[in-house]
């Protein structure tokens, strides 16, 4: 009731004033906070409407739990999870889709992103599995197994043609998560939005206070539990993933391993960088490149953006002598926030 007295009470001010129409929408909108769980981690939706749409909240978490059903490895009757246990399995739009976008990165990058690895990737122990003990014979073996051709597309079904190759979306499925997120608040002619769902995010428009939205970069300072930022960006319009090897790693006989895996090499990547930050036009390509330039190095994700100038990106590496060292694209520049 009492917004509908304060709505009643901004429309009859600027009627008085004669106010274009679309400054009687901005400023009759107020900004709306979802928050969720989902994936294993937490998601937060703000976005400035004149009211909150019922059941909005709860759209959103069932076209999550249908992501999940459809391919999350963490359950058991999943239609991925079938699929990695030899089933022949009926293609949904969503799968279909990150798939289609899986093997498009994977070609942009020579392979550097690759979800077909998923027979490394529990051998590793990177899917809450049991790690082995790993040597350059069985890493072999276990690429053998890998690759886009060991999966068949058939019309509205997929199959394996090997009985140890198994896919895996994690890298990929967090930020294609938020896109269809926001096409849900793109249908509902949404103008200004913020989504993030476990450091993915996207924005639209603009914040209640009428500016871009401004996020943050962490330092990659082992858990950085305090979350100390390296920059701060202006984002207009564009989707953000970031991926790193500070946090997520895994220990095997007193020797750390990244939990980034080189597709081409079958080994956790090593290559000095320690955190890469994509922009792009939708999440899940930025979430893919995100992990494509962990695997690559700097040297290899500078060209590739050279040759992209639509992705932009920051780039947290260690030198020779130990010392944090950044890569910014020409196009990002504009858009730091120095304090």
């Amino acid at each position: 009731m009492r917004n509908s007295i304060l709505l009643i009470v901004i429309i009859s001010f600027f009627a008085c004033t004669n106010a274009p129409k679309n400054e009687v929408a901005e400023s009759a909108a107020t900004e709306i906070v979802i928050k969720g769980e989902a994936q294993g981690t937490t998601y937060t939706i703000k976005y400035l409407a004149e009211e909150y749409e019922e059941g909005l909240k709860e759209h959103f978490d069932q076209l999550l739990d249908d992501i999940d059903m459809s391919m999350s490895t963490y359950v058991p009757n999943s239609k991925i999870s079938r699929l990695n246990a030899g089933d022949t399995i009926e293609l949904d739009d969503l799968f279909l889709e990150v798939y289609n976008l899986s093997y498009s990165i994977n070609k942009k990058t020579d392979g550097a992103f690759d979800p077909t690895i998923g027979p490394l990737i529990k051998a590793w122990g990177f899917d809450f599995a049991n790690p082995q003990k790993m040597d350059s014979a069985l890493v072999a073996s276990l690429l053998e197994s890998s690759g886009f051709d060991k999966f068949i597309v058939d019309g509205k079904q997929m199959y394996r043609t090997n009985d140890a190759a198994r896919i895996n979306f994690n890298a990929v499925a967090q930020g294609y998560s938020v896109d269809v997120m926001a096409k849900i608040l793109d249908q509902m002619k949404v103008e200004n939005y913020y989504i993030e769902l476990g450091g993915e995010l996207k924005v639209k428009g603009k914040n209640k206070f009428g500016d871009w939205w401004i996020i943050g970069i962490d330092r990659p300072d082992g858990k950085n539990l305090k979350r100390n930022l390296a920059q701060r960006i202006s984002l207009e319009n564009s989707a953000m993933a970031t991926s790193g090897n500070y946090r997520k790693f895994y220990e095997i006989d007193g020797k750390r391993y990244s939990h980034t895996l080189n597709p081409i090499t079958g080994f956790p990547a090593e290559n000095g960088l320690l955190s890469t930050t994509v922009i792009a036009d939708d999440c899940g390509t930025a979430d893919a490149l995100a992990t494509a330039f962990m695997v690559m190095g700097k040297e290899k994700s500078v060209n590739y953006l050279g040759q992209h100038p639509n992705v932009k990106a920051y780039l947290i590496f260690s030198s020779k002598g130990g010392e944090y060292e950044t890569y910014v694209t020409p196009n990002l520049e504009q858009y730091l926030l120095n304090d």
